[in-house]
């Protein structure tokens, strides 16, 4: 077995190992970007580009200390007040140091065959004069993200057929949103500005499709009654995801039914939408677990099949798309998910994006069979506030007979 090879046998594995301590992970990859840029940075000033043992034993400094500081402050970045905001610019600033640690990255791994070619001086000299070039335009980028980028609201139209619907419900929309991470910078006026965003669609279902809250739960009741503002002519369904697990399904579930009793809260259930042809929505609640495993297989969806209706067509809302291949077995012939923010970070196309790493079903649509999944990218964030070539999306899917 090649090298190549023993890495995709193993690769389950090594994202096992990576997602399990994800925040230590990332703490440790953070403090190895920060003595990149040191050494970077001391490169450009005429310093040898060979680290010394005094830079190699602050890169171990920085790896603990970010590792210890790290999962305090992402506990602390979801609170108002100074250590909040103190919180919230130390990971937005960790973010734009990793993503600038992998331009260097990239500027060392093209010095090396231009020193082949060139000479080391001379290979040395190029790094110099263009590695900053590349630095700058990735900073650029990661501004834009934090902005502009991050603001963006693309709205989705797509049309899917739907085997056994009734010609009568042709044309029907069902207007989609994932991924609120109330609590996350939405929330508040924000929420509700959103809120009339999706209300302008004038769907004939409204649909949220998991991850309502982020972690805190001091405002899910003020959440709640916000979407309790959502309309639309057949109603507005939605299923928890694995954030609102976290932040205590029953407790977010409390809340929609006291402060928007109008939203119809599906928690491994079956309901018939009120039209006059059967039409069916089947609501997959989010176990909290498993956020990163390939394959999902969930015995409560069989359930789910066993018992559904045969009179019409049953759509599923699940959060996340790793369910696909169980569903399309069972024969669903709508999947709604959620769960990848489109990976947020994306190159343009948008194919290649940071949630690749968790699933290749990122963001739109994906066929088997007779089955058709479509995967929202959200219109709120996880983590930093930050998309590059990944906006916000409300997604309006109209059925085909």
């Amino acid at each position: 077995m090649d090298s190549t090879s023993a890495l995709r046998a193993r690769w389950p594995d090594l994202r096992r190992l990576f997602f399990a301590r994800l925040v230590f992970n990332l703490a440790a990859v953070l403090g190895v970007a920060q003595l990149v840029l040191l050494h970077w940075v001391l490169v450009l000033t005429g310093s040898s580009p060979v680290p010394t043992p005094t830079l190699v034993s602050i890169g171990g400094v920085l790896v603990v200390a970010n590792g210890l500081a790290v999962p305090r402050v992402t506990r602390l970045r979801r609170y108002p007040g100074p250590a909040g905001l103190a919180a919230r610019l130390y990971v937005e600033s960790g973010v734009a140091v990793l993503l600038i640690g992998v331009a260097i990255a990239i500027s060392w791994a093209l010095f090396l065959p231009a020193r082949i070619a060139l000479g080391f001086e001379a290979a040395l000299v190029a790094f110099r004069t263009a590695s900053p070039a590349l630095v700058a335009l990735v900073a650029v980028v990661v501004a834009w993200g934090f902005t502009g980028g991050q603001a963006r609201v693309a709205r989705t139209r797509l049309r899917v057929k739907i085997q056994g619907l009734h010609r009568d419900l042709d044309g029907l929309r069902i207007v989609q949103i994932s991924d609120l991470h109330i609590g996350n910078a939405l929330e508040g006026e924000r929420l509700s500005q959103m809120v009339d965003r999706v209300n302008a669609e004038n769907a004939d279902l409204i649909v949220l499709t998991g991850d309502l809250f982020d972690f805190d739960p001091d405002v899910v009741d003020d959440g709640a009654r916000r979407l309790g503002g959502l309309r639309a002519r057949l109603g507005v369904y939605a299923i928890l995801g694995n954030h609102d697990v976290y932040v205590g399904a029953d407790r977010v579930a409390e809340a929609l039914r006291s402060k928007a009793p109008r939203l119809r809260l599906l928690r491994d259930e079956i309901v018939r939408i009120p039209t006059e042809e059967p039409l069916y929505l089947a609501g997959l609640e989010d176990p909290g677990r498993r956020w990163f495993d390939r394959g999902l297989r969930y015995p409560v969806l069989d359930a789910l099949a066993e018992r559904r209706p045969t009179d019409g067509p049953v759509l599923l809302l699940a959060h996340q798309p790793e369910i696909f291949e169980h569903a399309a077995e069972l024969g669903f012939p709508l999947v709604l998910a959620g769960h990848t923010h489109g990976g947020q970070l994306a190159l343009p196309g948008g194919h290649w994006n940071l949630a690749r790493v968790m699933t290749p079903l990122t963001r739109g649509v994906f066929r088997r069979g007779g089955t058709t999944l479509y995967v929202n990218r959200g219109i709120g964030v996880g983590g930093p506030a930050m998309r590059v070539n990944c906006p916000r999306e409300i997604a309006s899917i109209e059925l085909d007979a």
